[in-house]
């Protein structure tokens, strides 16, 4: 599981639900966490502990929104 991309799907009654890939989840509670996690964190599982990589988790924050900016004919370099 260590090489797998992985994603906070929701988090609901101290439950969270993390993607691994594609239509592929588990969940896992909310205090087994040693971090704050929130909806779209990208997670790295190393040695038995979860942590939220900050990098991957913006990355993806960025390319989201650039996407969704596209579907929706938002050009931000009018801006």
């Amino acid at each position: 599981m260590e090489d797998k991309l992985l994603i906070v799907d929701r988090i609901e009654d101290g439950i969270v639900t993390i993607e691994k890939s594609e239509n592929e989840f588990f969940d896992i509670k909310l205090s087994e966490l040693d971090c704050e996690v929130c909806e779209g964190d990208v997670l790295c599982f190393k040695n038995g502990k979860y942590s939220v990589d900050r990098e991957k988790t913006e990355k993806l924050r960025e390319i989201s929104v650039y996407l969704q900016n596209t579907a929706f004919g938002i050009d931000k370099t009018d801006e």
